[in-house]
């Protein structure tokens, strides 16, 4: 199945970190076959948050050539199992992950993937539970091919309610049919703005189609020093703190919760 990510409000910040986290949570403690992916030419966040410059898990296992590589296997009609390998890089027995390697101009690069997604992300699936795609702004250059092609949209939203009714509203008219998770991130279970109150006030807010992630500090500095996926470790074997742990279970409630919305979700083109 792919999971599209995205900004589910303007400048909604978390969406790259949402995309890791769930494939970690997913691959290291589900055990699902799960590749995690970015369509956002230029940047390199969702991999820089998962290793950086890491060492230890560039040398665990080959460097995938990446996107562009595993686009041209896909054209040529030899991506198999085999082919799929050479272009990821493995991060665990069961994840990988497909850097962001497009090539430029921006133009090409958008006028060909737009092209060749759909039978990209078909490929995918027919090897991974999950595709987990961070696609971030929904308007962005490869955003409609897939979202298209996912089973299950993710928006995240926050806690600011100022473009809630907007976001909604756009759920209604473009994603009608398509089954979509909301995710608050950054939360803050003090404010008023709490899941409880919010799904109080917006009926399109239930217990199976949302969840919420706290800030936690810990994690944010593993992102900036690349860490992300030796501090998930950390956290499994025990050496973690009681903030971290506290973390890690509104992850897994929010995880089980997505799932089972993706259950509900049905490819509807590609």
């Amino acid at each position: 199945m792919v999971v599209a990510l995205t900004d589910g409000i303007s400048g909604q910040l978390g969406t790259t970190l949402h995309t890791a986290l769930f494939a970690l949570w997913l691959a290291y403690e589900e055990n699902k076959e799960c590749l995690v992916m970015s369509v956002q030419p230029g940047r390199r966040d969702l991999e820089t948050y998962l290793i950086g410059g890491g060492r230890k898990y560039r040398s665990g296992a080959a460097e995938g050539t990446g996107i562009e590589a595993f686009r041209k296997l896909v054209k040529a009609g030899f991506a198999d199992r085999e082919g799929i390998k050479e272009c990821v890089t493995e991060l665990g027995s069961h994840l990988s992950l497909m850097a962001e390697q497009f090539y430029d101009p921006v133009q090409r690069t958008l006028r060909d993937y737009s092209e060749d997604m759909p039978k990209m992300l078909g490929e995918l699936e027919k090897h991974y539970d999950y595709i987990l795609c961070d696609v971030g702004d929904e308007r962005g250059g490869l955003a409609p091919q897939v979202i298209g092609c996912s089973g299950l949209l993710v928006r995240n939203i926050g806690q600011n309610t100022k473009g809630f009714l907007r976001c909604f509203k756009e759920s209604n008219a473009h994603y009608a049919g398509r089954e979509v998770f909301y995710l608050l991130g950054c939360y803050d279970a003090e404010s008023k703005y709490n899941m409880h109150n919010l799904r109080h006030c917006y009926r399109e807010l239930n217990l199976t189609n949302s969840a919420c992630l706290p800030y936690c500090t810990e994690i944010r500095d593993a992102c900036l020093d690349g860490r992300l996926l030796y501090l998930f470790e950390k956290w499994q074997k025990g050496r973690a703190g009681a903030g971290l742990s506290d973390f890690f279970a509104s992850l897994k409630k929010a995880a089980g919760r997505m799932q089972e919305a993706g259950r509900k979700g049905v490819r509807v083109q590609g």
